[in-house]
């Protein structure tokens, strides 16, 4: 904090500032430039208004800040590693952003029962490095895990590109500790696989945005870390063989992933990632197949042998497998080719669909349709991780996109419904998408939801303008 900001611009309440301070330190409160020069949004620069970032260092004074934040009647935002695209990150000058990035610590890893206890700020690879250290393996694997954190990730129960093998992060985490909105600790930290006494009140907040509570800190569920890896890039002539190639594959034990680009975001992509394409263009899809397994002679084999069928059956048209581990990653940098496309088709809007698996290619007709009548210069990008119903697009229609944002909201979600659709499949409500959520949930769902929040946080304390 610079020495004058108090001084000249007083965040907030001047008094809540001076207890807060009292709690963290004044390393611990972050307020003129040192906080709104950080972006909320990691696609486009988008400055923290938010007063003051707060940032406790243990449990104990998160605790007591969100009490004071509770007894001063003040509302909170609360930020992960800011990776997310839904808005959950977004501050307005009267809210106290609470930051997690201090509570950075893997407190234990366990081998004999494969749990770890970590702390919510800490990033999803230096989880992952740590228990690789003792041949374990988190699974969930993001293309921001860097920056991405466990608390962010629990908040929004987000999957990433192994779910079709691991799940979503629900599926990964066995105990949760939170604070509520009037300061109370919750702590469920248990290790049990099997523990039915009581509610299970993990999942209460894993999905729930930061609207029930703050993740302070959670036992998440390891695997064996895996020994053998294979990676195939295929391109393939239809959506049918698309679909028939994911039966194929569900029948392996080591797929874990099955990643589908179309040419749109292939030609993209691939030249930015490397001298040319794995796999010659030309064709409609792309798909990374990607197997970690235990037994190297074995997995060789299966692998092996699911693309020489897949071949003889004439569902792909050309494929190459990774000769070395080097080549694996070069393969998935292809996938993951955010920074070509934030480059060549911003600015832009990120969308995250769940959509049947049949229905896909006619859902994206009709919202190509929609978009290409108001919008003949729309430009696509379509990629996901098919084979657990999620599709990724990205549109623009020129300089103007962000003008007209709303409407094309509108035109890609009204599609959805008839094709068994949902507006989002891991990235959450945020503040983005609330206006399209009354939509997606019955009356009663709706009823129920606004009973737990209400009950939750009466005051509506904690990030209040997040999904509804």
């Amino acid at each position: 904090m610079a020495d004058d900001d108090m001084t000249t611009s007083p965040p907030l309440n001047s008094e809540l500032y001076k207890q807060i301070v009292a709690v963290t330190g004044p390393s611990g409160v972050l307020t003129g430039t040192d906080a709104s020069s950080r972006s909320c949004d990691p696609l486009c620069i988008t400055p923290t208004l938010a007063g003051m970032i707060v940032r406790p260092a243990d449990i104990e004074q998160l605790a007591r800040v969100i009490s004071l934040c509770a007894r001063f009647n003040q509302p909170m935002v609360v930020q992960g590693g800011r990776t997310g695209v839904a808005g959950g990150a977004y501050s307005e000058p009267d809210d106290v952003v609470i930051s997690l990035e201090r509570m950075n610590k893997i407190e234990d890893i366990c081998v004999a029962s494969q749990t770890a206890v970590v702390q919510a700020g800490v990033t999803i690879e230096a989880l992952q490095n740590a228990v690789q250290a003792q041949g374990l393996f988190y699974p969930i694997d993001l293309g921001s895990k860097g920056t991405a954190t466990l608390g962010g990730t629990i908040a929004t129960n987000a999957g990433g590109n192994r779910v079709i093998r691991w799940g979503m992060t629900r599926q990964n985490i066995l105990g949760i500790e939170a604070v509520l909105a009037d300061g109370t600790l919750v702590s469920s930290l248990g290790r049990l696989l099997k523990n039915n006494t009581g509610y299970d009140l993990k999942h209460l907040f894993i999905g729930s945005e930061g609207t029930f509570g703050v993740v302070s800190r959670a036992v998440v569920k390891l695997v064996p870390l895996p020994s053998t890896h294979y990676v195939a890039f295929v391109s393939v002539a239809s959506f049918d063989k698309v679909v028939a190639l994911l039966a194929r594959a569900r029948r392996l034990p080591i797929l874990s992933a099955f990643e589908v680009m179309w040419s749109d975001f292939y030609s993209l992509v691939a030249p930015d990632a490397l001298s040319k394409g794995p796999v010659a263009p030309g064709q409609p899809y792309y798909i990374l197949i990607e197997g970690l397994g235990y037994n190297e002679t074995a997995d060789q084999m299966i692998f092996n042998e699911f693309l020489e069928e897949a071949l003889a059956s004439e569902l792909m048209v050309d494929a190459v497998v990774a000769a070395s581990e080097k080549q694996c990653q070069d393969f998935w940098r292809v996938r993951e080719g955010t920074e070509a496309i934030v480059r060549e088709m911003s600015p832009f809007i990120a969308f995250d669909v769940s959509v049947e698996i049949p229905c896909v290619e006619a859902y994206l007709s009709a919202v190509r349709e929609a978009l290409c009548t108001p919008y003949p210069e729309a430009r696509f990008v379509t990629f996901g991780h098919l084979g657990d119903n999620n599709i990724h697009l990205g549109i623009t229609v020129g300089p103007h996109t962000h003008d007209v944002a709303h409407h094309i909201e509108q035109l890609v979600y009204a599609a959805l419904p008839r094709f068994g659709g949902a507006i989002t499949a891991e990235h959450g409500i945020g503040q983005f998408k609330k206006a399209f959520m009354k939509e997606q949930k019955s009356s009663g769902e709706k009823e129920v939801m606004r009973r737990m929040r209400a009950a939750m946080d009466p005051a509506r304390l904690i990030n209040r303008e997040v999904m509804f």
